[in-house]
């Protein structure tokens, strides 16, 4: 797990990295959301491709979100050493 949530288990330490961790994990997290729609609205207007790439748009949205939120968890998890 160390190795695909890095930065939760480094800003783990006390409370200011804890919070620093989880503002970049939502910094993350806006940048990512805010790419998969610029890239939705730019194929959007084509007919059949934009449909197919809102379906792939969405799944790699909804990869992002759990990505995110696991890592916000996994983060808490290792402040409260529940997780090492």
């Amino acid at each position: 797990m160390k190795k695909t949530f890095p930065l939760s288990f480094k800003y783990a330490k006390n409370l200011i990295t804890m919070l620093i961790g989880i503002i970049i994990y939502l910094i993350i997290g806006a940048i990512a959301f805010a790419l998969i729609g610029l890239a939705g609205s730019i194929g959007g207007w084509i007919p059949v491709v934009g449909e197919i790439l809102g379906l792939v748009l969405k799944i790699v949205s909804a990869i992002v979100e759990l990505y995110v939120l696991i890592g916000l968890i996994l983060l808490i998890l290792a402040f409260f050493r529940i997780i090492k």
